[in-house]
Parts: C-alpha cells; structure tokens; sequence
C-alpha cells in the first residue's frame, strides 16, 4: 500500500515538473526574439531603415481599406512621397484608394476658409479621423487620393534590416502535422506564387497558400507563421476581420514569434528571419514584443502538443504542457 502510494506520488511530482520545465523552455525560447530583436534595433542598419521611415506618413486610419484593395502590400506612400526617396511609380500602375482629410483654418467662430488638403500622405488616428494641427487647423472632411505599394514602384533601394529566407530540408513530418493543423480548421492548403510574399491566410476563401519556389526549411516556417495566425484567432472574426485588418503589426508579430518557437522546438533556426521580421513589424518597440509573450506561448504550446511526437527533436517536454 505505502510502495502504491509512493509511485503515485512521484510520477504527480514528475508530471508537474515535466509541464512546468515546458513553459519554462516556451518563456525561454520566446525571450530569444526579445533578445535578438534589442541587439537588432540597435544596429547602425536599423537606424539608416529609421531615418527613411520617418519620410513616410501612418496609414493606420486606412489600413482597412488598402488591405480590401491591396492585400499583399507591404509599404504604400504617395507618389511625392516615392520620389524623395529615389523612388519612381511605374507608369500603368493603378493607385490604392485611401481617404485624406481636408483641412480648414478658421478665421472666426462663424467662418472658415479652405486650405489646402493635407496632401495625398495623412497622417490619421487610429479611429480613422485626423488630429489638428498645431497651427489649429480642423477636419471638416475627406477627400479620395491615391497611394501605391513600393512593389509598384522602381528606383533606388530602401535602407532595410532584411529577412534570411531559411535554407535547406524541413525536420522530418513537420510539415505534414502542420499541414493537418490547417486543415482542421477548416482551410485548404495551397502551394503557389504569392504575390511576392512568403505565404499567407486567405480567411474569404478559406485558404493558406505557401510559395513553392523556396527551401522546405523555409516553406515549413512560413506554415506555421499561417498556422499562428490561425492559433492566435487572427482571423477568426469574419467576415471582414477587423482584428487583423486593424491591427496587423501585432498579429504578424505573434504569428511569426509562433512560428520561431515551433521552428526551435524542432531544431530548426529560424533567427535569421524571425528577428528582422518582428523587428519591423514591431517598429522596433519591445514592449509590444513581450507582451505578446502569453499568447504565443500558448499558441505554440497548442500546435507542439498536436505534432506527432517522432517530428520534433527534444520539444516532447513543450508538448506535455499543452
């Protein structure tokens, strides 16, 4: 009777452990982007990227409405804005419709006159409107104007921290319980040009589609990049999604720090992409980095317990805290 109770009580003692080093190995690998994002943004790269960042204007009370017309765009500016970066649109190109507002000056508190419109490159607020100026101009509406994704343009390159695509074999049966991941939820998995991304998440047509002109390394990490996004409920709030329409710097953060701790978990390193990925996703801020911190590790902790166990190389632990 006391031998019974005694193995009973080590293999408790033994579980909790066991689930407890797994969120402690998650927690780690999650502070692994931290890390690589800090040392990152401080590079004499990062700040040349900074400098030509601070010639585009916010888009993010119009994010909506380019990402219905322009899914695939990346980094849209005005045409002037193109040309002072050394930057021409292609001739034929056709413009992404955004609103900007226009501004007046008012002389008294009866009258106003019209100035000029704030030019093709607003700066709006989250809510869409726009904030006064200092010289005390209001908004006293919004006019059409036209913005275009720096793929529609040609001309000098812009400074950047770019991205390595991973190169090589993917662990062995990782893709295919990513795969049925996807499936699962009731997506159709494609492999096929993207338009000049990597991957992506058609929630409309229910789709993911994956290039197939990449390493398997690659293409396996850019799955579970698609697969994050369906874990961390990017999506999930058809039909128009508003959560990551509205907020796409974070999802893309989650989705790719989900995607480097499955990649990690199966001896794959990812850190080549996914730090200069979220780096700029994040625009450099940390904070937004970390406290993304519970939602990727759960994420992760889902996915990694749904991975048959023969795929992952050491990530059993992470999976039994699922």
């Amino acid at each position: 009777m006391s031998t019974s109770t005694h193995t009973s009580t080590t293999t408790g003692s033994s579980t909790t452990s066991a689930k407890t080093g797994g969120q402690d190995k998650l927690a780690a690998l999650h502070e692994q982007i931290s890390d690589g994002v800090a040392a990152l943004v401080e590079s004499e790269g990062w700040r040349a990227m900074l400098d030509t960042a601070a010639k585009f204007h916010s888009y993010r009370g119009n994010l909506m409405l380019i990402a219905l017309q322009a899914p695939q765009a990346t980094r849209v500016a005005g045409f002037r804005s193109w040309q002072s970066v050394g930057r021409q649109v292609r001739k034929g190109e056709r413009g992404i419709a955004i609103l900007a507002p226009c501004t007046y000056r008012p002389k008294a508190a009866d009258q106003a006159e019209p100035a000029a419109p704030t030019g093709p490159e607003p700066t709006t607020s989250c809510s869409g409107g726009a904030t006064p100026d200092a010289g005390g101009k209001q908004v006293r509406g919004f006019r059409a104007v036209h913005v275009f994704d720096v793929a529609q343009t040609e001309g000098d390159p812009l400074p950047e921290v770019a991205p390595s695509l991973l190169t090589g074999q993917a662990p062995a049966g990782l893709w295919g319980d990513l795969a049925s991941q996807v499936t699962g939820y009731g997506y159709a998995l494609e492999r096929g040009d993207c338009a000049g991304a990597n991957g992506y998440t058609d929630p409309t047509r229910r789709v993911v589609r994956v290039r197939d002109d990449i390493d398997d390394a690659h293409a396996v990490k850019v799955l579970a990049h698609e697969l994050g996004h369906l874990e961390c409920g990017h999506v999930a709030d058809l039909p128009t999604y508003p959560t990551y329409l509205t907020c796409r710097g974070r999802c893309e953060v989650e989705a790719e720090s989900v995607a480097y701790v499955v990649a990690a978990a199966h001896g794959l390193d990812a850190s080549g992409y996914s730090f200069a990925y979220v780096a700029g996703w994040a625009g450099g801020d940390l904070t937004g980095v970390r406290q993304s911190a519970e939602t990727v590790t759960k994420a992760a902790r889902t996915i990694l317990g749904r991975c048959s166990a023969n795929t992952a190389t050491g990530s059993d632990d992470l999976a039994d805290t699922a």
